[in-house]
């Protein structure tokens, strides 16, 4: 008898249970628009989007156009990802120029993004062009111009925050966003090992779920040249009704000087949902190849798969 009663409550807390993540995915699957998720290359997915404070290379064109004079360098990367339940496909190239100039740095990069996930056409073209400013090596400032077009056949209340329809970025029926905007950041090494970052996402305040108004910050510790971790916060502004965070964290240990090993966590505390993500790195004096991997532990059809290719220009 006493046994039936335990077998009763194990599975009543099993049931318990399931409707508690129930609950959880489909807050996720209702409140993510496809290709909503923030763009990046594949050492930015591995590391869980934590980048803003540190050298991220053509990384730094997506997360903050500051870091970009942190390392002198000429990379041109080519990716492409995948998202699984989304069935989004994202193909994209970019490009980061710290050499020519010692004091100014540029960068530009151009992403098309596809899904035709159950009947829902979505489309969209990102291009982004950076400046940057190098401050004795301290201190790092940065731009970034946006343009966006993204379509997809939503509700009118996907639109923005509350159905709300700023002039911003025009839409009707099917384009979601269609206009400019633009980042703004700042970076700063304090000391040999510590670095902060600071950004400023879509200051035009664009009302819509695809370019949303966010200001996020990092600090990250470079150890001995080949351990880095990193922890950032992003704040939304946007999306949601009220300001929903985001907690990031990265890392990334570096082998014998051709071999990388990535980590990262990623918390969004407005779904209540986490996610981890790996990555691995191999680099030549030309050249490095990267792979990487997102998954959501709550909602385990949702993952991204992420490959890179580098050249070293100069």
């Amino acid at each position: 008898m006493k046994a039936t009663k335990q077998i009763g409550k194990v599975l009543q807390f099993g049931v318990l249970l399931l409707g508690l993540c129930a609950s959880t995915v489909c807050a996720a699957q209702n409140g993510r628009l496809v290709g909503t998720e923030k763009l990046g290359d594949t050492r930015m997915l591995a590391m869980g989007g934590a980048l803003r404070a540190s050298n991220s290379n053509t990384s730094a064109v997506y997360l903050n156009p500051a870091a970009m004079g942190m390392s002198h360098v000429y990379h041109l990367n080519v990716k492409y990802q995948y998202t699984g339940l989304d069935n989004l496909h994202n193909g994209g190239i970019a490009l980061v120029d710290s050499i020519t100039h010692q004091v100014l740095s540029a960068g530009l990069s151009l992403d098309y993004l596809r899904s035709n996930k159950e009947a829902t056409d979505f489309e969209s073209w990102d291009g982004r062009l950076a400046g940057g400013l190098n401050i004795r090596e301290v201190f790092f400032l940065g731009i970034t111009g946006r343009y966006l077009r993204a379509s997809q056949n939503v509700s009118g209340s996907a639109r923005g925050p509350e159905g709300m329809a700023l002039s911003a970025f025009p839409r009707n029926d099917t384009v979601q966003a269609n206009g400019f905007t633009m980042d703004l950041g700042m970076a700063a090494r304090a000391g040999d090992i510590v670095s902060l970052g600071l950004v400023a996402y879509n200051i035009t305040n664009t009302g819509t779920l695809y370019a949303p108004f966010q200001l996020a910050g990092g600090i990250s510790a470079l150890i001995k040249n080949m351990w880095l971790l990193e922890t950032d916060l992003v704040a939304d502004f946007g999306s949601y009704s009220n300001t929903a965070m985001e907690l990031q964290l990265g890392t990334e240990l570096i082998l014998k000087e051709q071999f990388s090993i990535r980590g990262g966590f990623d918390r969004e505390f407005h779904f209540k949902v986490n996610s981890y993500s790996l990555g691995f790195g191999y680099s030549t004096t030309r050249f490095a190849i990267d792979l990487g991997y997102r998954q959501d532990i709550e909602y385990l059809e949702r993952f991204r798969i992420a490959l890179g290719f580098r050249i070293f220009i100069g």
